[in-house]
């Protein structure tokens, strides 16, 4: 599909789609991009990485499709550095939680450059981190949002999903506006959910933990995700996190009131209607 791409940013998404891609025979070619020498050191002794560079300029230099995985904070900066350095025609994605401020910055940074941006944000990911964590089958059977800025080249929208297809996700359209408030509900809450429950309890007495079993485990996983990136993430995305808490709220509250006012219709109400959620999702 390609002769040779970048992946900028090795973490467990940018190592795990350098796998991916040499697994699925998309690239002849693939060179990374980390800011760490410690992390291009370890990613100069993996199969799937054929050049490693500390550089920018040089990372991107005659690739044909550039995927930033670094974090979104980030992300903006990096596309204005590597813009005027792009072949003709490259395309360049990334896989950041948010896409709003992404692709708004990535309109006017693409404006003069001879490459071309689309926004993605493949659902796949862990709450581990780090490119020892990498799994080759991370993205498989995954949904990917696609986010087109508009810049009028359909061919390079249909490029950028046969990407995604190929590594066997299910791509889905979006616009950057509705992705973040989709997004903002079905991701951004639910860490944030765990994060307090897990807050709640981690001063609680040990021996009561002693006794928790797999259903505290699986509500609270998340929760290990990277404290720092996950806060790069709610503050780019904090207006549609703050109306996703209200209602939230509004819920937690109308358990409280069933509990407090002996309501046991309410309350059995809003768990049938929880169950039932569950078992279709």
């Amino acid at each position: 599909m390609f002769n040779q791409i970048t992946i900028i940013g090795i973490g467990l998404l940018g190592a795990s789609l350098g796998m991916a891609v040499k697994k699925h025979k998309i690239s002849k070619y693939i060179k990374v991009w980390a800011r760490k020498e410690t992390t291009l050191e370890k990613c100069s002794q993996k199969e799937w990485c054929d050049e490693c560079e500390s550089n920018l300029d040089r990372a991107v230099t005659g690739s044909e499709f550039v995927v930033v995985c670094t974090p979104v904070e980030s992300i903006p900066d990096i596309l204005e550095k590597i813009s005027p350095f792009l072949a003709n025609g490259c395309i360049v994605t990334d896989v950041g939680s948010v896409k709003g401020k992404i692709c708004d910055s990535a309109v006017k940074i693409f404006e003069n450059s001879p490459g071309y941006f689309v926004g993605s944000h493949p659902m796949a990911g862990s709450e581990k981190s780090g490119l020892e964590y990498a799994d080759e089958n991370l993205f498989k059977e995954k949904y990917c949002v696609v986010t087109s800025i508009g810049n009028g080249v359909d061919e390079v929208l249909k490029r950028t999903i046969k990407f995604w297809d190929r590594l066997l996700m299910k791509t889905v359209p979006f616009t950057p506006a509705e992705h973040d408030l989709a997004v903002s509900y079905c991701s951004h809450l639910p860490h944030l959910v765990a994060s307090c429950l897990a807050k709640s309890l981690k001063d609680k007495e040990k021996k009561w933990l002693q006794i928790a079993g797999n259903g505290l485990r699986d509500t609270t996983r998340i929760a290990e995700g990277s404290p720092d990136l996950w806060k790069q993430i709610i503050l780019m995305n904090k207006d549609n996190i703050i109306g996703s808490i209200e209602e939230f709220e509004k819920v937690i509250n109308e358990i409280k009131k069933s509990l407090v006012k002996g309501n046991s219709d309410q309350l059995i109400s809003i768990l049938e209607q929880g169950a039932n959620f569950r078992k279709n999702l």
